[in-house]
C-alpha cells in the first residue's frame, strides 16, 4: 500500500476537473444575449414634436413636518398703535 498518493492524486485532478468543467459550463450558460442583427445597424429615430405634458395638478395640501420651521404668532399692536419691527 505505498501508492496510495497516486490514488490521493487522481482523486485531487478528478475534482479539479469537475470543477473546470461546471465553471465553464455555467459561465457559458450565464453569457449575455448576441445582439440582434437589426442592433447592429445605426438607425435613425424619427423626428417628432414633443408632447406637451398635462399639467400637474395637487389634490392634498402639503404636509407640514414637525421639525420644520414654524412661522411666528403674529404680534399684537401696542396701545398707540405703533408695531414693533420683527
Amino acid at each position: 500500500m505505498s501508492q496510495r498518493w497516486k490514488l490521493a492524486v487522481i482523486g485531487i485532478l478528478a475534482v479539479g476537473a469537475t470543477s473546470l468543467a461546471s465553471t465553464l459550463t455555467t459561465a457559458y450558460l450565464m453569457r449575455p444575449p448576441a445582439p440582434a442583427a437589426s442592433a447592429l445597424e445605426p438607425v435613425e429615430p424619427p423626428a417628432a414634436e414633443p408632447q406637451p405634458r398635462p399639467p400637474i395638478v395637487r389634490v392634498a395640501p402639503p404636509r407640514h413636518h414637525a421639525g420644520a420651521a414654524h412661522k411666528p404668532a403674529p404680534s399684537r399692536p401696542h396701545a398707540d398703535g405703533v408695531v414693533s419691527a420683527p
